[in-house]
């Protein structure tokens, strides 16, 4: 009742976010505050940066022009094939005027951070080409795969993906309150995530504490070592590089740090995009999934290719299933 209760607001905030601009138009309230009249007949959108190329991706892939950097080989691999095919597209900059002109967008859709910089570029119409910006906030995915859905003419699919995410991030955890560290690099040259990072958000929107090494205000990222992980003595520690499975199995300074001899120390999935960042868009809905089932490689593989078939349009076989099954395995300390 309360589920069906917010959804009805949801909706109702949604539908008084389009009105009947000049002419009759549709227009859309974005992250900006503006009333952006909407063109009729949008057909082709071009994604302002990695984040909405994601979004679009997931939303309306056949309006898509272009990834504006594009998906190297072993996540295209993971994407419909179509998706997989788009072009470059250019930068959301005033030296490329000619160039967004040039793939014939009808609008260009912004997400992620609603900061000054990206506020002030949204509200500066690019090639004579409205631009929309969204807050990327993991919070607000499903309200967000609604507005975008409904001003695309591609509603039923914003709802279905908005349910999704919806049912995601309201998942009871059973491991509610675990304290993590997040690490980037090589095993001699880590640096974990603090404050202000997009894996920070993303793990405290699951209900996760993030420990990282004191460091200065506004550093998103710290340097960590061995020894300094061991004492700040996490249930639960999360790596970036695939290589570091067999590093940290054999590497003596590594047996002090609790969550690895216990077998709670894994590798974040990267691909087809980081399930806890990069880019900070709607896959990061993988890494809270990861927090529900992190314990159970084989649960979490099945559910994992289910919501990237849903997101990105391609299923998994069953080996590579069981090959992601295989990488969300806990990194195991090898027997002296």
């Amino acid at each position: 009742m309360r589920r069906d209760r917010r959804r009805f607001l949801a909706l109702t905030l949604l539908s008084l976010a389009f009105a009947p601009g000049a002419g009759g138009a549709a227009e859309i309230v974005d992250a900006t505050g503006r009333h952006v009249a909407l063109p009729a007949g949008i057909a082709r959108v071009m994604p302002a940066g990695p984040p909405a190329a994601v979004l679009l991706a997931a939303l309306a892939p056949e309006m898509m022009t272009g990834w504006p950097h594009p998906p190297a080989a072993a996540a295209a691999a993971l994407l419909a094939a179509p998706l997989a095919a788009l072009p470059k597209s250019p930068p959301l900059e005033p030296a490329a005027q000619a160039a967004i002109a040039a793939t014939h967008p009808d609008l260009i859709v912004d997400y992620g951070t609603v900061s000054p910089r990206y506020v002030a570029r949204a509200r500066d119409t690019q090639a004579g080409v409205p631009v929309l910006l969204f807050d990327g906030g993991l919070e607000k995915v499903p309200d967000i795969l609604r507005q975008l859905g409904t001003a695309l003419g591609r509603a039923a699919r914003g709802e279905d993906l908005a349910r999704m995410a919806a049912d995601i991030l309201a998942a009871r955890r059973p491991d509610a309150m675990r304290r993590v560290v997040y690490v980037r690099g090589e095993p001699d040259a880590l640096i974990a995530a603090a404050p202000g990072s997009q894996p920070f958000e993303t793990l405290r929107v699951a209900g996760w504490q993030v420990l990282a090494p004191a460091g200065e205000a506004g550093e998103k990222f710290r340097p960590v070592t061995a020894a300094a992980i061991a004492a700040l003595d996490p249930d639960v520690l999360i790596l970036t590089d695939p290589a570091a499975r067999a590093a940290l199995a054999t590497a003596p300074e590594w047996r002090a740090v609790r969550a690895l001899r216990e077998g709670h120390a894994y590798i974040a999935p990267m691909l087809p995009f980081g399930w806890f960042e990069e880019p900070p868009s709607i896959n990061r809905l993988l890494g809270l999934l990861w927090t529900e089932h992190y314990a159970d490689p084989a649960a979490l593989a099945a559910r994992a290719a289910s919501v990237q078939a849903a997101l990105y349009g391609r299923t998994a076989s069953a080996a590579e299933t069981a090959a992601l099954r295989d990488a969300l395995a806990p990194i195991l300390i090898a027997t002296p």
